[in-house]
């Protein structure tokens, strides 16, 4: 049975500190291969719950709240999930705050849907002068973002933990990307290679820039990080693109975080998987829905750890049949190696939301019962 039901906060707070505290919770995540999905936020929520995801990033109780329901509804709708339900409640205001610390705009739809600024003045002049310096304290979201986290943790008292989850994540591809716009940029990189270098390399500087004062706000020191540029992505870009423009920053990220955890992209990233082996730290290579896993097999060495994501639609509009057939498919090519199986991010194709819990349930039980087989 779902559970939809409200309840106040402190209510809510002690329905998922008795699931965290749970047996059921303990023993979920150890079976080996890792299977687990992965949900939309915040445009997922929208569709389940109804949420006005303008409201809900205003007023931080009903963001607090509502985020508490949305892990018991997790908790609750899928028994055959790796998933487990943690106490922590993100500190987050959407995706992509790192655009704003630039100087682009982000806005959200009421249905969660992000739109990103395409006319920055470097889009039209390719002038470095032209991009802020980078301030904690002061740039884009920065005192929206520090002052949502204060009113969670004050919130939250010494029930929960709050975690700061507005951090810079995008490698440098992606913010050069939409700053210059993709046809711009790809130009820059054969008339003003140079101007790319200094780009790129001007992104990674103020990217370390703001580690270095969030890491003196918060007490903390640097450490392995995950980063993220869907713009690498073969054709978008070339191999030989990414190996002179985005992996000398990539090692810089990697020197000053004393290592990376993951590098993600959507895209096809199976004809830089050489390059990327040169971050001697990672210990994960991701192969989602456009990286070809066969390939990847012979590419990337058994000491190395496999993320398998797979396509929405291999979970929401396969058959069972279907279903079945590619998850076997994967842990027969795996078998022998350490890997781990998931999604892209997913939210419901239409108001049926029974069907999309259906769709789910199918999938983990199929996984459940393969991985148990084996």
């Amino acid at each position: 049975m779902i559970d939809h039901s409200d309840g106040t906060t402190d209510a809510l707070i002690d329905r998922v500190l008795q699931a965290v505290a749970s047996r059921e919770n303990r023993q979920r995540g150890a079976l080996r291969p890792p299977i687990a999905f992965a949900l939309e936020e915040h445009i997922c929520w929208h569709h389940i719950f109804g949420i006005d995801v303008h409201e809900c990033f205003r007023d931080p109780r009903m963001y607090f709240a509502q985020t508490l329901r949305n892990k018991l509804w997790r908790w609750q709708s899928f028994p055959d999930d790796d998933g487990r339900i943690t106490p922590s409640v993100p500190a987050s205001l959407g995706w992509y705050p790192e655009y704003t610390f630039i100087g682009l705009d982000v806005t959200y739809s009421a249905g969660g849907v992000p739109s990103i600024q395409t006319d920055h003045d470097l889009t039209h002049y390719p002038e470095l002068r032209r991009l802020p310096r980078v301030d904690f304290y002061h740039s884009g979201w920065m005192p929206r973002v520090l002052h949502w986290y204060d009113d969670l943790l004050a919130i939250a008292g010494d029930r929960l933990p709050v975690s700061f989850d507005m951090l810079w994540q995008r490698g440098c591809l992606d913010l050069a990307v939409q700053l210059r716009g993709y046809g711009n940029f790809v130009l820059d990189t054969r008339e003003r290679p140079r101007f790319v270098h200094d780009l790129l390399k001007h992104l990674v500087e103020q990217r370390c820039l703001w580690y270095d004062a969030y890491h003196a706000h918060f007490g903390t020191k640097p450490s392995p990080v995950g980063i993220a540029d869907d713009w690498v992505n073969v054709p978008f870009i070339t191999p030989g693109m990414f190996a002179d423009f985005v992996l000398p920053r990539y090692l810089e990220i990697e020197a000053y975080h004393g290592g990376l955890l993951s590098v993600h992209s959507c895209g096809n990233q199976t004809p830089i998987q050489q390059y990327l082996l040169e971050l001697k730290s990672l210990p994960t290579l991701e192969v989602g829905p456009w990286t070809d896993l066969e390939q990847s097999l012979q590419n990337i060495p058994p000491t190395k750890h496999l993320h398998v994501s797979l396509h929405p639609n291999d979970v929401l509009v396969a058959t069972e049949e279907e279903m079945e057939r590619q998850l076997a498919e994967i842990m027969a090519a795996c078998d022998g190696r350490s890997y781990s199986i998931g999604t892209s991010g997913l939210t419901p194709l239409s108001a049926d939301i029974d069907r999309f819990v259906g769709s789910l349930r199918t999938w983990t039980a199929i996984a459940r019962t393969l991985r148990e087989g084996r």
